[in-house]
């Protein structure tokens, strides 16, 4: 599968690959593999988690596609998109509505210290992703179609292929963790310094929910670089660092997108922080998590994410 996924990359890289052999070819090595990693392209939907992105093939190009080849009309899809540390564990979360048109993406971010069933929701994916959907799909009362998980390690490499991301930040901090230091104002982040941006929660106001913000104003700002040039280059960066699960039909998923496409976030609304023996937590009523989250991945709540963050 890999070496299929070069060689379609490298066709692409020289403006002579035929879309539906590569379809074909695909779909052939799919039978006798799980599709774990399979990617070709970058299209400019990232998509989680911290900025996790959602990589998809572009070396098909949409309209290079006869219309007998569609058979069957898009529709609305709800992606649960996972930024995974190397423990297995949930460092950012976000519940993706990509519309059948193939313009925007809706992302609704759940911060990863939410309490579900009576447990941090961050621990679930590692015992079995099927468990983290099954919780996401209670509190949020939204149906899940896919998920795909991304290693966030793997952002301090893609943000250096993209020549950085740019980020601006209210105030001075350094991240407890690391060392490293983030001026205030505008920046911008790549390697091990985008990594730490992307993953500190100690010593900001407002801990996992400032997090949260820093991982959508990274997720719009790496859209936003990625042109067909390093989407080939990120291809062969990230295409060993992401998971989608067995049933996703990730190439007819991509006939879709054909350009940049418009992001829009939002965060899921949470109470005070509660001290628990593993650190603060917060909970979200149900009720009123299901109605915001509803609003939100129809279009009718959601914000640019653009502004300066903790």
């Amino acid at each position: 599968m890999n070496d299929l996924i070069r060689r379609a990359i490298a066709a692409e890289a020289e403006e002579r690959v035929d879309p539906r052999t590569v379809q074909a070819g695909l779909r052939k090595a799919e039978k006798r593999t799980r599709p774990w990693g399979m990617i070709v392209g970058v299209a400019t939907l990232t998509a989680a988690a911290a900025a996790a992105a959602v990589i998809v093939p572009t070396a098909i190009k949409k309209t290079d596609v006869s219309p007998a080849a569609q058979t069957a009309p898009a529709t609305d899809q709800t992606v649960l998109l996972i930024g995974e540390d190397d423990a297995g564990s949930t460092d950012a979360l976000m519940l993706a509505r990509f519309p059948a048109d193939g313009r925007s993406v809706l992302v609704v971010s759940l911060p990863s210290d939410v309490l579900v069933d009576g447990g941090k929701i961050n621990g679930l994916f590692a015992q079995d992703p099927a468990k983290l959907t099954a919780a996401v799909e209670r509190a949020t009362g939204t149906k899940v179609d896919h998920h795909a998980a991304v290693k966030m390690s793997e952002f301090g490499k893609i943000s250096q292929v993209i020549g950085g991301v740019e980020v601006c930040l209210k105030a001075d901090t350094t991240d407890p963790a690391t060392r490293t230091r983030f001026p205030a104002g505008r920046q911008t982040l790549a390697g091990d310094g985008a990594l730490a941006f992307l993953r500190q929660r100690q010593g900001l106001p407002h801990g996992d929910l400032d997090r949260v913000r820093r991982q959508q104003m990274f997720l719009v700002g790496l859209a936003s670089q990625v042109t067909k040039d390093k989407a080939l280059a990120l291809a062969r960066e990230a295409s060993g660092a992401i998971k989608v699960d067995a049933g996703w039909d990730v190439l007819d998923f991509a006939q879709r997108f054909t350009g940049a496409m418009g992001i829009s976030v939002t965060t899921l609304p949470v109470g005070e922080p509660l001290y628990r023996e593993n650190g603060f937590a917060y909970e979200a009523d149900p009720a009123k998590s299901k109605e915001f989250v509803d609003k939100a991945l129809q279009g009718r709540d959601s914000s640019g994410g653009g502004s300066c963050v903790n």
